[in-house]
């Protein structure tokens, strides 16, 4: 059932998708309403289920880690299989990111790994159980990507993005850090006083822990998940295929989707396809006008695929195994 939203709900909706962790105070001075008006908003737009997760936004390449995405189309899958394998996915602690899908691609997963040789196992170990179902696989490797603040909540003209991936670093982190980042993976606006009681140590070094996660780049920022369900909207996934290739071209493409309100995601990857663009629309027509403009202004793009997500496990990228 969807759930209608006035301005004011959208305007606090729109500061917690800038950082979930800025005070109610400070949300307050932004909206022009007040600490307790925000509070009681926020409460119940988590009451009602349209806030899913208050999370942070990690990027693992710069602590070791990069990532792989397995397409996978089924053949001979009742509903309980699909839900078993759907089960099995989710707790794999490799695994973070799934969906179910509709159009070319059934299901996608996301693994995380230091090696090549890791992720062959989380494969393999998934092909040996659930091989005689899959019809068709493609695995494509993750490169680059930037995650966009949720414009359209307000016509914000504002962008703010979050980088995903690149440069393979190797920045340490202490049990301490893990702790921490684990602590805000399950709630982002968690109290500092309620972190430092869960770590057994003071407050202020909490606050450096967390600042001195985001100077590295870490934690790239505090995002918020929202029940599209509940918000009417759809889920919506374009995989785009090049032709006469440049990086001027690739940029100029980019740096238009950029400024698309609807844009969630804009992935580089290294597969079958070159580009994979992930949008919130209202309604399905919005989104394939929006793919064949682009296609239209930009000659690059030789073809696109669509898909809609239906279902999603995970969103912060977060590696359980550091």
């Amino acid at each position: 059932m969807t759930c209608k939203l006035d301005k004011n709900d959208l305007k606090i909706l729109n500061q917690l998708d800038l950082n979930s962790r800025q005070s109610n105070s400070k949300i307050g001075k932004k909206t022009r309403l007040s600490k307790q008006v925000v509070n009681y908003r926020i409460k119940k737009l988590i009451q009602n289920n349209i806030i899913t997760s208050f999370f942070p936004h990690i990027n693992i390449s710069k602590i070791g880690f990069s990532a792989h995405k397995v397409y996978l189309q089924f053949k001979s899958l009742t509903k309980e299989k699909e839900n078993e394998m759907w089960e099995y996915l989710i707790n794999q602690k490799q695994v973070t990111w799934v969906v179910n899908c509709s159009g070319k691609w059934d299901l996608i997963f996301g693994v995380v790994s230091k090696t090549i040789q890791e992720f062959n196992l989380v494969l393999s170990d998934f092909m040996n159980k659930y091989s005689t179902h899959i019809f068709n696989r493609v695995i494509s490797v993750f490169n680059k990507a930037t995650l966009h603040h949720r414009r359209w909540l307000i016509d914000d003209q504002n962008q703010k993005q979050w980088e995903l991936g690149g440069q393979i670093e190797n920045i340490k982190l202490d049990e301490l850090d893990l702790e921490i980042i684990k602590l805000l993976n399950k709630n982002a606006r968690m109290q500092i006083v309620e972190m430092a009681n869960k770590t057994n140590i003071s407050s202020s070094l909490v606050i450096q822990r967390i600042k001195k996660l985001q100077e590295k780049g870490i934690i790239g920022g505090f995002r918020l998940g929202l029940n599209k369900e509940k918000l009417g909207l759809h889920y919506c996934k374009a995989f785009v295929y090049y032709q006469n290739e440049t990086t001027k071209k690739e940029n100029q493409l980019l740096t238009s989707c950029y400024n698309i309100p609807n844009i969630l995601g804009v992935s580089q990857t290294i597969g079958p396809w070159d580009l994979e663009l992930e949008f919130e629309f209202k309604t399905y027509d919005e989104f394939h006008k929006t793919m064949k403009e682009l296609k239209y202004q930009f000659p690059l793009i030789a073809n696109f695929e669509t898909i809609y997500i239906e279902q999603e496990y995970g969103n912060s990228f977060l590696p359980y195994k550091t």
